[in-house]
C-alpha cells in the first residue's frame, strides 16, 4: 500500500496586462525559470485588462513558444484599473483553491528563486499576510543594482508612500534581518496569504491606480497581519509602464489618491494636517504657473488632483487637462467643511 502524500499548496502568480504585451512576454520568459518546492503547485494567470492593442493575439501566440511557461489568460473586457484588474484574477484564484496569490507587475523580470524564498519566509510566521521581495530597478545597462523598493513608510502629511532605499546602490545594506516589517506592501510584486485575503478583502477599486496597495496593506495591518520584505528574494522593475512616471496622469492620480488615503486611513490629526497643507500647496502651484510656463501641465495635474480629493471623486479620471488655460482653484471653497469632517 502506497504512502498517501498530503495535497500540495497552490501558488497563483497573477500578471496584469494592459496594452503592454512586450513587457508581459519578457516577464513570462523570466517566470519560465521559476522553481517552487515540490510541496507547491504553480499556476500562472495573465489578466488582460481590456487591452486595445494586439496584446491578446500576441499573448496567445506566445503560449506556443518554447520560451513560454504554462499560463492561462483571463479577459476582463474593459480597463478596470490596477485594483479592478487584479481583483478579477484574485477572485478566480481563490475560487479555484489558491493557498497563496502573488501579484506581479508585467514590467518586471524575476530571479528564478524569488517565489520559493517568499514562500519559505511566509511559513516563518502564520501572521505574515503580505510579502515583498527586494525590488531593484531594471535599467538600460547592467548590473541593475539600484534599489526601487526595500520597504515602505507612510508620510501622512505629504500623503504619499516613501520607498526605503529608493535609487540607492544595493550593497547589501538592507539585507538583514532576513524578514523585515514594512508600513505597507507595494503591489508591484506581493505575495498574499489566501487566509489573509479572505479576511481583509480585495484591493480597493475606488483608487483605480496608485495607493490602493497602501490602503490594502493598512487594512491588513489593522486586522493583525504583518507586511514584510524578504531581501533574499529579488525582482527587477522597469517603472511606471502603463502611466509614464511623472506624466500629468501619474501626478494627478498620486495627488488625489494620497489625500483620499489619509482621509480614509489616517487619524483625525493626520487628516486635518494633510488637508490644511493643501492650502499652501495650491498657492505654490499658482506661483509655478506664472513663473515656470513649461511646468503648467504638471501644475494643472496637481491642482486637479487636489480638487478631485476635496470633491470626493474616485475611480478613473476621464477629464483631460489643458495647460494653456488657468486651472481652477484646487480647493472648492463651498465644500471645505464637508470634505474634511472625518473619514469617509
Amino acid at each position: 500500500m502506497g504512502i498517501e502524500m498530503p495535497p500540495r499548496e497552490v501558488l497563483w502568480i497573477l500578471i496584469l496586462n494592459w496594452n503592454g504585451w512586450r513587457d508581459t512576454i519578457e516577464c513570462l520568459k523570466s517566470l519560465k525559470a521559476v522553481r517552487v518546492p515540490p510541496e507547491y503547485q504553480l499556476r500562472i494567470l495573465v489578466v488582460d485588462n481590456g487591452s486595445t492593442d494586439a496584446s491578446l493575439h500576441e499573448l496567445r501566440s506566445f503560449r506556443a513558444n518554447i520560451e513560454a511557461p504554462s499560463f492561462e489568460i483571463l479577459e476582463t473586457g474593459a480597463n478596470f484599473g490596477f485594483a479592478g484588474g487584479n481583483n478579477a484574477g484574485i477572485r478566480k484564484a481563490l475560487e479555484e483553491g489558491a493557498d497563496w496569490v502573488l501579484l506581479l507587475n508585467n514590467d518586471t523580470v524575476v530571479d528564478g528563486s524569488f517565489a520559493a524564498k517568499l514562500l519559505s519566509s511566509g511559513k516563518e510566521d502564520s501572521r505574515i499576510g503580505l510579502l515583498n521581495p527586494k525590488i531593484l530597478l531594471y535599467e538600460a545597462e547592467a548590473p541593475h543594482r539600484r534599489i526601487w523598493f526595500m520597504g515602505g513608510r507612510v508620510d501622512w502629511l505629504r500623503t504619499r508612500g516613501r520607498h526605503v532605499g529608493y535609487r540607492q546602490e544595493d550593497q547589501g545594506q538592507y539585507d538583514a534581518p532576513p524578514i523585515q516589517d514594512s508600513d505597507y506592501s507595494t503591489g508591484c510584486c506581493v505575495l498574499a496569504r489566501a487566509t489573509a485575503l479572505r479576511e481583509i478583502g480585495l484591493l480597493p477599486e475606488e483608487y483605480f491606480v496608485y495607493h490602493e496597495d497602501v490602503a490594502w496593506s493598512l487594512t491588513a495591518r489593522k486586522h493583525g497581519w504583518r507586511c514584510v520584505v524578504v531581501p533574499a528574494a529579488v525582482v527587477w522593475h522597469k517603472g511606471a509602464a502603463s502611466s509614464r512616471e511623472y506624466s500629468a496622469s501619474y501626478i494627478r492620480y498620486h495627488v488625489r489618491n494620497g489625500l483620499i488615503l489619509v482621509r480614509r486611513a489616517g487619524n483625525p490629526m493626520q487628516i486635518m494636517a494633510a488637508y490644511f497643507f493643501t492650502l499652501p500647496r495650491v498657492l505654490w502651484q499658482y506661483a509655478k504657473w506664472m513663473l515656470f510656463p513649461r511646468k503648467r501641465l504638471w501644475v494643472s495635474a496637481t491642482l486637479g488632483g487636489i480638487r478631485d480629493a476635496w470633491l470626493g471623486r474616485t475611480g478613473p479620471i476621464l477629464e483631460s487637462l489643458n495647460p494653456k488655460t488657468v486651472p481652477q482653484s484646487g480647493i472648492p471653497l463651498s465644500s471645505k467643511r464637508k470634505q474634511v469632517a472625518g473619514k469617509s
